[in-house]
């Protein structure tokens, strides 16, 4: 409960310093908002996609005991896995995240891609690119050891082939380190690849539009951003997951708290399995046994 409260409160102090270095300060003193404060905002509507590896099955467990308010993956349409409205994502910690761990470690790339061409200014973009990426990888681990370590979210379900620690409580899968990364990196690299007008790929051709006013210009720009950023996010880490989460194995013996009410003991859907139906949208149970054997008060009625 201590750890909880320090990163909650660690990471709202954060995002406010973030928020004043990169947007903020800039908008006050030129009046326009900076290109790194237009990303940095870009990065934090991904929070919007952050559950959709559970579209599926759930295999991605948040820590129930931070505050939340659950989750408004039950809207999304097609939503697959029971119980979406409970996945306790809609916290501080994830809604702040994606300044501080995805916003932040972006920008971040960005510089240390353009510090690397600086000292090596025949370095293709290919091998640029997978430069970042490896540095990526040590760093994504390391940090990843810690929160699982600490609780603060689990790989619930996993492909035991392709996973450190299979059968834990820590387990981390392997693809989780490499479509992260490569995710981390393709945002990195739309930041830095921009050509002598700052524009970025998504950007490019606006500079020949006519817009009535800078600010709806600037907002125009920062769509275009914001909507590369998800396509990338949503192809690189979230269409591998819809596979991975068809193909993981059961549960480690979590504690009621950590599953937190989306399957399992006291709901009428087993946790996802190698040998457990994946359930529908609209689903009564998942599990093997006739639906009239489950607890009344279990039951979803109409």
């Amino acid at each position: 409960m201590l750890w909880i409260r320090c990163v909650e409160a660690g990471s709202i102090l954060l995002a406010i310093g973030l928020l004043l270095v990169f947007v903020l300060v800039p908008k006050w003193r030129t009046g326009k908002l900076s290109i790194d404060g237009m990303f940095l905002l870009a990065c934090w509507t991904l929070y919007l996609q952050e559950p959709w590896l559970n579209y599926n099955n759930h295999q991605f467990l948040y820590t129930t005991v931070s505050f939340n308010r659950g989750s408004w993956c039950n809207y999304i349409p097609g939503w697959n896995s029971p119980n979406a409205g409970l996945i306790p994502v809609g916290s501080i910690i994830w809604c702040t995240a994606y300044l501080t761990l995805v916003g932040l470690w972006v920008l971040a790339g960005a510089k240390f891609m353009r510090w690397w061409k600086s000292k090596r200014p025949g370095i293709s973009p290919v091998e640029l690119i997978l430069t970042l990426f490896l540095v990526f990888i040590p760093l994504d681990f390391g940090l990843e050891y810690i929160i699982l370590s600490t609780g603060l979210f689990n790989y619930a379900s996993t492909v035991p082939a392709l996973t450190l620690w299979a059968g834990q409580k820590n387990q981390f899968p392997l693809y989780e380190i490499v479509i992260w990364c490569a995710t981390l990196t393709a945002w990195s690299s739309v930041r830095y690849f921009v050509n002598d007008k700052g524009e970025s790929w998504a950007e490019r051709g606006l500079s020949n539009l006519k817009f009535p006013n800078e600010g709806l210009k600037t907002f125009t720009r920062f769509l275009t951003v914001m909507g590369s950023l998800q396509l990338l996010f949503l192809l690189f880490y979230n269409v591998p997951y819809f596979y991975f989460s068809t193909k993981g194995a059961a549960y480690p013996a979590y504690e009621p708290y950590r599953v937190g009410g989306v399957c399992g003991p006291g709901t009428n859907f087993d946790c996802p399995g190698l040998k457990v139906p994946v359930a529908k949208r609209d689903s009564e149970t998942n599990r093997t046994v006739p639906v009239e054997s489950l607890a009344a008060p279990l039951r979803r009625h109409p």
